[in-house]
């Protein structure tokens, strides 16, 4: 019985969070987490194999990668509070990725890092709804 449920519930989670191609737009519940990368010389650029976003009905962090970076360790700290969550997932077999994570209100960091040590990172806000 919980097993049906969690499926059920990943598979709803999966059909909020499809971002089948670039530059799609995130649901209208969800806020795009802008993703970018520390270059060898401390420069950062656009990088667009990695999308985020932040899924407010279901609290996740949906990413979509576009190409085989390996493992990926994923880090997702709350600044405000504290709060930190993180998962690895391996690129090559898996093109989306859903991490769970509170819905307090704060100033969250993201920080994808590959096998091979590059490093990407993101930020969004989450507001209170008060």
């Amino acid at each position: 019985m919980v097993k049906n449920l969690i499926s059920i519930l990943l598979v709803l989670a999966a059909i909020f969070c499809i971002m089948p191609m670039r530059g799609d737009s995130p649901p209208e519940s969800s806020q795009e987490i802008p993703i970018r990368q520390s270059g060898s010389h401390g420069s950062i650029r656009s990088l667009s194999e990695i999308q985020a976003y932040y899924n407010g009905m279901l609290s996740v962090v949906c990413t979509s990668v576009f190409a085989d970076l390996g493992e990926i360790d994923l880090a997702v700290t709350n600044c405000t509070t504290g709060e930190f969550w993180e998962d690895s997932f391996d690129s090559s077999s898996v093109s989306q990725h859903l991490l769970p994570i509170s819905s307090t209100s704060g100033w969250y960091e993201v920080v994808y890092t590959t096998e091979n040590g590059d490093s990407y990172v993101g930020t969004f806000v989450i507001e209170s709804n008060l």
